[in-house]
Order: structure tokens, then sequence, then C-alpha cells
């Protein structure tokens, strides 16, 4: 289900040429989800004629166990370079709802994506979760988080631009709820996860075509493997609304400059290169690190990394 979506700002069209390796701010407009070889090949992509068509659901082991890996692969139009190249914006999904390390709670997702986790009991009663410094900042109206559910609707959510909670009020300076605004917050869920698990991503190609000339910006950059390989990836916790502008001063987005500093404050060493001005073709230096890689943030690699409280059953 998908509510209060609305047209995003200033979305542009052009024709797709070439796909270099690109680092910066860009703005996206989604055009397929998990694309055949002849869609690939329909937006420039050199797939020979015989080649197997891409396979979105493997199954790897993982502490012994089999789980199903799902890619969702959206086909991404950057609207910003001449060239209008087409990236791939992979994510990973599971059948598996996310538990925590200890394995008494489990992670919770309203229809605003706000999470938090709860025990049993809590999600059997639909109680808002009990911190020690209070509540959780979530509705009752939750359901259990699968793998990569939190990840797939924050871009969804924010690709729709779909009204939320709280808005930055300008006039006074400050945020405010939608309702004090005038507007009815929009909601968004997966009416059917287990659909998605089997391969079948109509109800996410809905949701994104629901206004298909709309643009969201996305932190693009490259990650770089420890025989020196380097792949196309995406910064996957932040979106910029395609409104936004860099600060004329710094030439950088700050929202997408925070967003980095966080992820190699909580990945120091991390092998990835990431730039908060907006997106340019990248070419390689000899100064760019080669440490081991974590692929969360990959869009090449074939299975997620995926933290210890995805493991267990609830």
């Amino acid at each position: 289900m998908i509510t209060e979506v609305n047209a995003s700002k200033v979305p542009g069209t052009s024709d797709y040429i070439d796909v270099p390796k690109y680092v910066g701010v860009g703005s996206v407009n989604i055009v397929s989800v998990n694309p055949d070889n002849a869609t690939l090949r329909k937006w420039g992509w050199n797939i020979p004629e015989d080649a197997e068509e891409p396979k979105y659901i493997v199954e790897t082991e993982r502490d012994g166990q089999k789980k199903l890996s799902i890619r969702v692969r959206l086909l991404a139009k950057v609207q910003d370079l001449e060239e209008t190249p087409i990236i791939a914006m992979d994510y990973w999904i599971g059948p598996e709802i996310r538990v925590n390390r200890d394995g008494n709670k489990c992670m919770v997702i309203d229809p605003y994506i706000r999470t938090a986790w709860a025990t049993k009991q809590e999600v059997l009663d639909h109680k808002v979760p009990e911190y020690s410094n209070g509540p959780a900042n979530i509705s009752s109206d939750y359901k259990p988080c699968h793998r990569g559910e939190e990840e797939i609707l924050k871009f969804i959510y924010r690709y729709a631009n779909i009204t939320p909670l709280q808005i930055f009020d300008k006039r006074s300076n400050k945020y405010v709820t939608s309702e004090q605004l005038g507007r009815k917050p929009g909601r968004l869920t997966i009416d059917n996860w287990k659909a998605l698990c089997e391969g079948n991503m109509r109800e996410i190609a809905e949701y994104l075509a629901v206004l298909p000339n709309n643009c969201l910006k996305v932190i693009f950059g490259i990650r770089t493997t420890e025989d020196n390989k380097t792949y196309q990836t995406f910064l996957n916790t932040t979106y910029i609304g395609n409104g936004a502008r860099p600060d004329p001063n710094t030439g950088e987005y700050a929202s997408a400059r925070n967003a980095i500093d966080k992820f190699f404050q909580e990945h120091e060493g991390a092998p990835y290169t990431f730039s908060a001005s907006p997106i340019k073709e990248w070419k390689e230096t000899a100064t760019e690190v080669k440490d081991q890689s974590d692929s969360m943030f990959d869009s090449t690699n074939t299975v997620s990394t995926e933290s210890e409280e995805d493991d267990l059953p609830f």
C-alpha cells in the first residue's frame, strides 16, 4: 500500500549514451526493476546475445544454513550529465525476520518507515516498545521487518516523495507535523513480501511507477577490492530531495557530506570513494583505498553483508 505521493521537483529527461563510473550526488529516475537482458540492451548495456538471463534469486550458505538472497535491481537513469548514464542500484532482501543477537527481540517497522526492536509479547500485543529512556519513536501500527525491507522501503518512500510525518517549515524555521501544514502524511508497506522473495517485483514496480517522472538524488561512489578492481556503488543510507542544490560556498550537498562522514566514522578504513559534490565521471588514482571490502553498499556483489542480528529465528 502506498499513499500521499507527490511529484518530485525539477524532473529531467534525456537519452542514454555511455556507462563509465561516477562519484558524487546525482539525480536518478528509475526506468526498470530487475530487468532482463533485452531491457538492459535497450538501455545501452553491452549484453551478448547468447548471455544467460540475470539471476535475481541466489542460494547461499552461512553458518551451516542455506539462505535465499533476492536482488532488487533498480535501473537508474542519471539525469545530471550530458550522456545520461544508466546505473544499477542493487538492494538485497530475504524472507527471514530481522532478530537481535540475543534472539529475544525482532525489528519492527511502521508505515512511515520508522523502526524499533520489540519483544515477542510486544509484537503480539502491538504495543509500542519501551526502552530505558522511554517509548520507541514508532506507531503501534507496525509489523515485523524482514531482511532488507527497511532499506528498499526507505528508497521508495523518498523516491515517491511521500508526504512525511514531519516537514521543515521555512516560516517558523523548524520541523512541524504535516497535519500542522494541512497535509496528510503518507504511508508505505509491502503487502506481499513472500511474492518479492519468489522474484515477483510487481508491487515494487507499481509503487515506483506511480509518478514515472519523479527523480531523487543518490550519493554514488566507488568500491575498491583487495586486488585493485573497482566497482560502481552507492550509499543506501541517505537520499536527497530532487529540488536540493549544493552549497554555493563549498560546492557540496550538506546532507550528503554528513552522510558520508557518518559512514566513514562507522566503517573506518572502508574501501570506498564518495563525494558530496555534484556527480562527475570518476578517474582512478593511485591514492584510492585498497582495504578489505564491506559489500553492504556495493551494487555489484552477489550477496550483501548482513549483521549478526539478521541470522537468528524469532
